[in-house]
């Protein structure tokens, strides 16, 4: 997933005590899981795990779908561990029956301590469902020790959501659009293009609001995998269903935009629309979003996007003063943007937000331009474009989206403890 040490790329990042702002974060799991239609959540485990998560369900309103069994050193030690958990699923879905909400899909969420137990999840979903089979139990991991593996806590939760889809007993004309969070900006120019290549419809998981139409996902005839997360669940997919799928990440570059459309037109079987117009009304946004910022250092951190490399190698490239990534690793897709950056533009800094360093704020950029809350954090800077990697943005429309963040954030000074709380970050 991530080739930041690797010396292809250059000089590998340090590892390195870790230092974690009040303005880093992302969804979190459990948020992620909760897309998944007619699910309800069951996290089990020490109490400091589940802390942030139920703290963010809390603020948000998403309390209702989650119940939390905090698990003491006794459960654990004394060989319990398992049952603990069953008589807890038990007890919840008897109190879900007598409300009358019965989930479709039990999501059972554990953490790294799991992980060195070894425990049989086959084997607990299996006995539970023999004794409600009305439900399917699924285990789904909160374990950070996994973070540099091919399938960290992200890309887990993606794969086991998708994981639930029946397969089909006939494909249709429609595609999916993997890896987004949120659904993309209605007023995007892809749905229109897509429909033109014969793709209809176009199905994204926050389209459904129960779980039966949420198989219709299964029908499609090829995944568009949108975020560098949702390959390994594409992938499954791939052997399960036999679904085809197209590695088409958000770029901030028009001309990628471009490429990606055709070979979307190829994987379908159709000719591509004439994009010329949508390319060129992308370099004039530019322009003019270069000329309001009128030379301003812009900071941009890897919270904000899934590729800032990508990102910044679009500003770089149309006459931007990019300054500085704030920026923990490179991830693979990203790896040849980062490449070029360390060639072309060697006196941009990058720095790693969770070097302790960061901690003595001799980093701060008051007068620049910043996309993300982190970066607006770690430079002190008012002008913050409220950008995450979970935002919607994809195709030209997903550009323009990005360009007018930056203008709005030039334009006025931002309350960051504001952005950062209706943000809802977890750690």
């Amino acid at each position: 997933m991530s080739c930041g040490g690797c010396a292809s790329c250059g000089s590998p990042f340090r590892g390195t005590l870790t230092y974690t702002s009040p303005a880093h974060g992302s969804w979190g799991v459990a948020r992620m899981g909760q897309l998944l239609p007619e699910s309800y959540q069951l996290f089990a485990g020490p109490a400091a795990c589940g802390r942030h998560g139920a703290l963010s369900a809390c603020l948000q309103g998403r309390k209702d779908t989650i119940s939390y069994l905090y698990l003491s050193e006794d459960d654990i030690v004394s060989g319990g561990y398992e049952q603990a958990i069953v008589d807890g699923a038990e007890e919840l879905l008897a109190w879900l029956e007598k409300r009358g909400r019965t989930p479709r899909v039990m999501m059972i969420f554990v953490t790294c301590l799991d992980d060195l137990l070894g425990t049989d999840h086959e084997a607990l979903a299996a006995e539970l469902h023999a004794r409600h089979p009305e439900v399917r139990f699924i285990d789904c991991h909160m374990n950070p020790i996994t973070t540099d593996t091919k399938v960290p806590p992200a890309v887990n939760i993606r794969d086991k959501i998708y994981s639930t889809l029946d397969v089909a007993e006939r494909k249709d004309g429609g595609v999916n659009l993997i890896g987004s969070l949120v659904p993309l900006l209605k007023d995007g120019e892809y749905y229109d293009l897509l429909a033109r290549m014969g793709a209809v419809p176009a199905r994204q998981i926050t389209d459904f609001s129960t779980f039966g139409e949420f198989q219709q996902m299964a029908r499609s005839r090829l995944n568009v995998v949108l975020a560098p997360p949702g390959v390994y669940a594409a992938e499954r997919m791939e052997k399960k269903h036999g679904t085809p799928w197209l590695r088409a990440l958000v770029s901030y570059d028009p001309r990628e935009v471009t490429k990606t459309y055709r070979a979307l037109a190829a994987a379908l079987g159709a000719d591509c629309p004439d994009l010329s117009g949508y390319e060129a009304a992308c370099e004039e946004d530019f322009a003019r979003t270069r000329e309001v910022l009128a030379g301003q250092p812009v900071v941009l951190d890897g919270d904000a996007v899934t590729r800032p490399f990508d990102l910044a190698r679009a500003l770089l490239e149309r006459g931007f003063c990019v300054k500085r990534l704030i920026v923990q690793d490179v991830v693979g897709p990203d790896a040849e943007n980062y490449r070029w950056l360390r060639e072309r533009c060697a006196a941009v800094e990058i720095m790693q937000p969770q070097d302790p360093q960061r901690a003595l704020f001799r980093d701060r950029l008051p007068g620049s331009l910043c996309i993300g809350y982190n970066s607006g954090y770690i430079t002190g800077s008012r002008h913050v474009a409220p950008a995450d990697a979970q935002q919607g943005h994809w195709g030209y429309r997903g550009i323009a989206a990005m360009l007018e963040m930056i203008r709005a954030a030039a334009a006025a000074e931002s309350d960051l403890k504001d952005m950062v709380k209706k943000a809802g970050l977890v750690l």
